[in-house]
């Protein structure tokens, strides 16, 4: 994968938490243009701070949750509403 989106389905999933229904779509976007996109995901802020320290994707630059930009490279220094800081 080069570039697009994929979705992280619940076999690589390694929290029994994000088995259950409910929580958020938390998609990370890297340098490389590679995204992922995790649901039902119940922490978004612990959720992004796990998966950016073993990230062998590169540097992550950009995250939606539920679609939305919550956090991105440029605007890293700014308070956002899930307390995501990288």
């Amino acid at each position: 994968m080069s570039g697009g989106n994929l979705h992280v389905g619940d076999d690589f999933r390694t929290n029994p938490l994000s088995l259950k229904p409910g929580g958020y779509d938390v998609t990370v976007i890297y340098q490389s243009g590679k995204s992922f996109t995790y649901d039902k995901v119940k922490n978004p802020a612990s959720y992004v701070t796990r998966i950016s320290s073993n990230s062998k994707y590169g540097q992550i630059v950009e995250i939606l949750i539920d679609g939305n930009s919550t956090w991105s490279i440029s605007t890293r220094d700014q308070v956002n509403d899930f307390g995501i800081t990288l």
